[in-house]
């Protein structure tokens, strides 16, 4: 911890995100040495096994002049609906269930069978429900990212402290104030990971189900490229699916912990 004058130096939000957008530089010295051995790996294996990163990174930026006619909107979409109802469905009967202990116990090895489940059972079975198309992508990515959002919002409320509540009931704090200063921090720990692989799963798995369950979408352009053995389509939707996720990630997620979570960004400085 830094000290000032023997005690703690609290930092404010704008010293917060400036160690924050520090961090950007080291992200991109990692980013630069990938590059590099990847330069390296393809000269050793060839353009067709691996092209190289820049031919690569041009293509990504044609597909991306080409935003509508790439397809990229509609598989963005159907991430977005399918993790948005995980985190509805998921959070709130996650938080129902850590509260009443009866409901817990019950929906525990109902969860634990549904984390097992391998995402390509539930598109199989969507491809018999719901048939080729948006259903059946968008239901494999809520049934496939609904149990983490759900777990972790049920462990969130079995581990609130009981002394911390009892206390802030002895004092007769209103509940908005338990709300703010107990449960809303405990719960944010937890749901603010949860969130985040959430977003990245369900990503993959609306990739996996568009390429095996859909007839559009970034999906099914992977499908075309594989069939074409075009490697630079490939990688190039690849860099696209992974600036999305580190978009969600690092300009959505990360500044929400910064600004929801500040006692967390103090524990960077010890």
């Amino acid at each position: 911890m830094i000290l000032e004058k023997g005690r703690p130096l609290r930092r404010t939000p704008a010293a917060q995100a400036a160690f924050y957008l520090w961090g950007g530089f080291t992200a991109a010295g990692t980013l630069a040495v990938f590059l590099a051995l990847w330069q390296q790996a393809s000269l050793w294996l060839g353009d067709l096994v691996l092209p190289p990163p820049l031919p690569v990174l041009q293509r990504a930026v044609a597909i991306l002049g080409q935003f509508r006619l790439a397809e990229i909107p509609l598989t963005a979409a159907r991430a977005a609906v399918g993790v948005g109802l995980a985190l509805l469905l998921g959070i709130g009967s996650g938080l129902l269930a850590g509260y009443w202990k009866t409901l817990g116990l019950f929906c525990r090895p109902l969860i634990s069978m549904l984390l097992g489940m391998p995402p390509i059972v539930w598109l199989v079975l969507a491809l018999f429900w719901f048939g080729m198309g948006t259903g059946g992508v968008v239901f494999t990515i809520t049934v496939t990212t609904l149990p983490l959002t759900f777990a972790a919002a049920m462990r969130g409320m079995l581990t609130i402290d009981a002394q911390l509540s009892e206390m802030l009931q002895a004092y007769q704090v209103p509940w908005t104030g338990r709300v703010r200063h107990l449960y809303l921090p405990h719960l944010l720990n937890q749901l603010l990971p949860a969130v985040s692989v959430a977003v990245g799963t369900g990503v993959k798995v609306a990739l996996m189900a568009e390429l095996l369950g859909a007839e559009d979408g970034m999906g099914a352009r992977l499908a075309a490229a594989r069939a074409m053995l075009d490697m630079q389509e490939v990688l190039a939707y690849v860099w696209i699916v992974l600036a999305m996720i580190f978009i969600v990630e690092y300009l959505i997620v990360e500044p929400l912990k910064i600004l929801l979570m500040p006692w967390e960004q103090q524990t960077a400085f010890r």
